[in-house]
């Protein structure tokens, strides 16, 4: 494809430290980086902030966001998280905004694939894809047109805004 869609992404995290580094790692790596990665720190302490800070340091395309400290693990949690890290994107011109697990790995091609897919169909609002991980791979069971795995969703932004965020 030869026009690519430029993308930012959201990541709540908590207490990820044992996994978030792979995270990092695979954007880092990606041929077609985002404009702007926030990393919602939910409150983590057990070193996942020390992690981020250290590839923000050498990235500057990444940034902490730090919540308070809750003493309880809810959804209402992640939803304030992203809506917080959707804040800090208000300035940047993109075209599509994605929700990224802190606990994933992917290929470098990763994110140039999922906007290429946005750039051939303009009427893709979200998207996303499958899983493996060893043995385990994605139950697809749950695929449907209504459907995108929740450890990368990627939002057309005029979708994502549409829908509240």
């Amino acid at each position: 494809m030869s026009t690519q869609l430029s993308y930012v992404l959201i990541t709540p995290a908590r207490n990820e430290a044992e996994y978030i580094e792979l995270t990092l790692k695979s954007v880092v790596a990606q041929t077609l980086r985002p404009l702007k990665w926030v990393i919602v720190s939910d409150g983590s302490t057990d070193g996942t902030d020390e992690l981020v800070r250290k590839y923000a340091e050498t990235n500057p395309w990444i940034e902490l966001v730090q919540m308070p400290e809750r003493k309880e693990r809810h959804f209402a949690g992640k939803a304030l998280a992203v809506n917080a890290g959707y804040a800090r994107m208000a300035d940047l011109k993109y075209e599509v905004i994605g929700n990224l697990d802190a606990d994933v790995s992917f290929d470098p091609d990763y994110f140039s694939f999922l906007m290429d897919r946005f750039a051939e169909n303009p009427k893709l609002g979200v998207g996303g894809t499958a899983f493996r991980e060893g043995n385990l791979s994605y139950n697809y069971e749950f695929v449907g047109i209504e459907h995108v795995s929740g450890m990368c969703q990627m939002f057309r932004r005029e979708c994502y805004e549409a829908i509240g965020g």
